[in-house]
């Protein structure tokens, strides 16, 4: 999810009272790591793109691999988890994509900050020291940053960088992926150290390159079901959903299209599991609660400095108790099994 602020429908954060068992609270958690960033270069040209498939089977993942797409950072803390601890702690290879920077256009640093975030959220699923290898990943003609778990590699966190502020005045506006995704000829460009330039059709291509260089055995991605405009979406309102978890489940799934596979597909419901029963038990929701809370010490929207951030507020404390998956496009959204999970259906 995107980072909360004084924009419209965007509260800031308030001090909250420790609502965890003590164990919870008292938590002692490693510092954390960032990128470095260098000055922008000139962008390159896109491959052309090439219907092949996506063949699972590798041998570094004997339990198994799982490419999960969010939009933002902690996306899928809130919506993928525990499925997302699950598969780490049954030992299968985890690699997530985060398609936008989340920095809201604050810029890199923030940005930063909440990727320091959800690389020790992840170590803590992992349970290991929070130390990483960062380096470039090449997918055709452009380069990602990855981040690699040194004591668990099975573990890797995938950075495309795509700029997140709104181009308006916050709900009602487009975003730069909701534009580029919906707007014909529209163009993004992505944040150091590797920039690239991207219109849709060549974000649905970067997209299907890496399902091919990767050959999951799963795939895991938001809903890209609801037909609301974007431009019509409203925060917390019934059935609505932010406009990067839908365009970007839309690019993720034309880029299953381009690079078909075996590999089972599982789509994530996301805001709306706010409307829904909780449907975690005590010991999912504390455990998923608090790798929540590790992320969000280090995103300064969250947790500002000076606050008492030991637990979430607003959706977050709904979002935590709650895992639901949803059909394919154009069907009703029901919980469902996801068949890349280590348990069955919550």
């Amino acid at each position: 999810m995107p980072a909360l602020s004084s924009a419209p429908g965007f509260p800031l954060p308030r001090t909250r009272r420790c609502l965890l068992a003590p164990i919870l609270c008292l938590l002692a958690l490693a510092p954390s790591s960032a990128a470095r960033a260098t000055l922008p270069a000139e962008p390159q040209a896109a491959p052309k793109a090439t219907l092949q498939p996506a063949t699972p089977a590798r041998a570094d993942c004997p339990a198994g691999k799982i490419l999960s797409f969010v939009a933002h950072p902690d996306d899928d803390l809130l919506f993928m988890n525990p499925d997302q601890d699950d598969a780490i702690r049954a030992g299968r290879c985890v690699h997530t994509v985060y398609l936008t920077a989340g920095d809201r256009g604050e810029g890199l640093g923030y940005t930063l900050a909440r990727e320091r975030g959800i690389m020790a959220a992840y170590a803590d699923m992992a349970g290991t020291a929070d130390a990483w290898n960062t380096d470039g990943l090449t997918v055709g003609r452009h380069t990602l940053v990855r981040h690699t778990l040194r004591a668990h590699p099975r573990v890797r966190l995938i950075m495309l960088r795509l700029p997140d502020p709104w181009l308006g005045d916050g709900w009602g506006s487009l975003t730069p992926m909701s534009r580029v995704e919906s707007v014909p000829h529209a163009r993004v460009r992505s944040y150091a150290p590797h920039p690239s330039t991207y219109t849709r059709d060549e974000l649905v291509r970067l997209l299907a390159g890496l399902i091919r260089q990767e050959r999951p055995q799963a795939i895991r991605l938001m809903d890209p079901s609801i037909t609301i405009p974007y431009r019509s979406l409203c925060w917390r309102c019934a059935g609505h959903d932010h406009p990067d978890h839908i365009a970007g489940a839309r690019l993720v799934e034309d880029a299953m299209a381009l690079a078909p596979g075996d590999y089972s597909r599982t789509r994530y419901l996301n805001y709306p599991t706010q409307e829904r029963q909780a449907n975690l038990d005590a010991v999912q929701t504390a455990r998923k609660t608090m790798i929540f809370l590790r992320y969000m010490r280090d995103d300064t929207r969250l947790c500002p400095p000076g606050a008492d951030c030991s637990a979430p507020g607003g959706p977050e404390a709904l979002w935590v108790g709650r895992q639901y998956y949803a059909q394919p496009a154009g069907q009703a959204l029901q919980a469902q099994a996801d068949p890349g999970a280590s348990s069955g259906q919550r």
